[in-house]
């Protein structure tokens, strides 16, 4: 899966930020070239003489507040000259700078095994992991009704890829040893144990039709997301 846009620059459909004078912007990159910063879905903040916005923050508050939660758009669209902008960055950088500061600070400690971050019970269910809508979960049941093979379920994976630097994995396969199994009426979803870190929460979704995407995905573990919708970061 993963849609690729070649014609695109690295940032592209990533949440990004700049700032100009007193002046943030943050939003999901289009265009990025040496004439325009292109967002859409942008939200501005602009702090005070004082050092306050209007909502009584700094810059730097804002712009963790937002890395952590997401913005309230005010513009669909923004068209910002690059040559007044400072350096453009991917908004998920602060939340990894943050995480990274704890670690710093305790570096004796031993690193948690990257398997001890799986949900609990590889081996057994784990309904939070992924919800299906009811459009998602008859779409399934349709296309495994035309499987071949009996015994199969719907597997979401995540590899490496797309715009944003993952991208989502549908297909139809049999369970595999140490997977994290999700029950649903008439099937079963299968997660290996690393996508399942990824994708804990994920809401999967179904737009049939001409017009329709096909599947979607609504990740709250995702910092950043293409407009194409297939790729993510994290």
């Amino acid at each position: 899966m993963g849609t690729f846009h070649n014609d695109k620059g690295e940032l592209h459909g990533i949440t990004v930020y700049a700032q100009s004078g007193n002046t943030v912007y943050v939003g999901r990159c289009d265009v990025l070239d040496d004439e325009r910063l292109v967002l859409h879905d942008a939200d501005v903040h602009v702090e005070g003489p004082n050092g306050l916005g209007e909502d009584e923050r700094t810059n730097e508050q804002y712009l963790q507040r937002a890395a952590r939660f997401g913005v309230w758009k005010k513009h669909d669209l923004l068209v910002l000259p690059a040559a007044e902008l400072g350096p453009v960055r991917p908004l998920g950088d602060l939340v990894r700078a943050a995480a990274a500061r704890p670690a710093e600070s305790t570096a004796s400690a031993p690193a948690a095994p990257v398997a001890d971050l799986a949900p609990a019970a590889a081996d057994g269910a784990a309904d939070d992991v992924v919800t299906l809508t009811p459009g998602a979960a008859a779409e399934v049941r349709r296309l495994l009704a035309a499987e071949p093979e009996p015994g199969r379920g719907l597997r979401l994976g995540v590899a490496g890829g797309g715009c944003s630097g993952l991208t989502y994995k549908v297909e139809f396969d049999r369970r595999r040893d140490g997977d994290v199994v999700v029950a649903h009426d008439g099937f079963e979803v299968f997660l290996d144990r690393k996508s399942a870190i990824y994708l804990r929460g994920i809401t999967v979704d179904h737009q049939p039709g001409l017009t329709g995407r096909g599947f979607q995905f609504r990740n709250p573990n995702a910092t950043n997301t293409c407009g194409c919708g297939e790729s993510f970061a994290v």
